[in-house]
C-alpha cells in the first residue's frame, strides 16, 4: 500500500522529514530517468545540483508544496508543485522506477489537482527525452501548448513541452 504524505517546502520539510531524504530519492530518479535519456555527464552534474539548499530547483522559492508517496516507510514518489495564481505549476514529478505503472503517478497527480481547487489548470514541463512522461501525462489529459527549451543547467538546454490540464 502507497501512503501518500504532504509537506511544506519551507525550512526543513515539516513533519521532521528532512530534505536530505527527498534529496536522496530524487538522487536515485534522477540518476535511472536522466542518465539513459541525455547521458553521463549531464545526469551527474544534474546530481550534484542538488548538494544546494534549493535541490537543483525543484525547491527554487518557499511557496512550494511536496507530495510524497511512502511504500514501507520509503519515498517512492515525489511530486513538487505550487499554486500561483490561476495555475498549479507541477514540477519535480519522480516515481521511483519500480512503483512506475502502479498508479502511483496517477494518485499524486490527482492530489494536486484536489489540493489545486481554485486553478483553472495544472502545467508541466516536460523534457522531449522524456518519452515516458509525455505518455503518462498525455494519458492524464495534459495536452501540449508549447515548445520550448529548457534549461537544466547553466549553459545546458534541452527541448522541452509545456503541458496543460484545464481542470475548470
Amino acid at each position: 500500500m502507497v501512503e501518500l504524505v504532504e509537506f511544506a517546502s519551507d525550512g526543513e520539510l515539516s513533519d521532521g522529514l528532512p530534505r536530505s531524504r527527498l534529496r536522496a530519492f530524487l538522487v536515485t530518479c534522477w540518476r535511472e530517468t536522466y542518465q539513459e535519456q541525455l547521458g553521463s555527464d549531464i545526469a551527474t552534474a544534474m546530481v550534484e545540483s542538488l548538494a544546494g539548499d534549493d535541490l537543483g530547483g525543484i525547491l527554487p522559492a518557499t511557496d512550494e508544496r511536496v507530495v510524497l508517496a511512502f511504500h514501507d516507510d520509503r519515498i517512492v514518489g515525489s511530486c513538487v508543485y505550487a499554486a500561483r495564481g490561476e495555475t498549479v505549476y507541477v514540477w519535480g514529478c519522480y516515481i521511483r522506477r519500480a512503483f512506475q505503472r502502479s498508479g502511483t503517478g496517477r494518485r499524486l497527480i490527482l492530489h494536486v489537482q484536489r489540493e489545486g481547487l481554485s486553478a483553472r489548470r495544472l502545467q508541466v514541463t516536460v523534457l522531449c527525452a522524456s518519452a515516458g512522461a509525455i505518455a503518462f501525462y498525455g494519458s492524464l489529459g495534459f495536452a501540449v501548448v508549447e515548445r520550448v527549451e529548457y534549461e537544466l543547467l547553466p549553459g545546458c538546454r534541452e527541448p522541452a513541452l509545456v503541458m496543460e490540464l484545464a481542470t475548470a
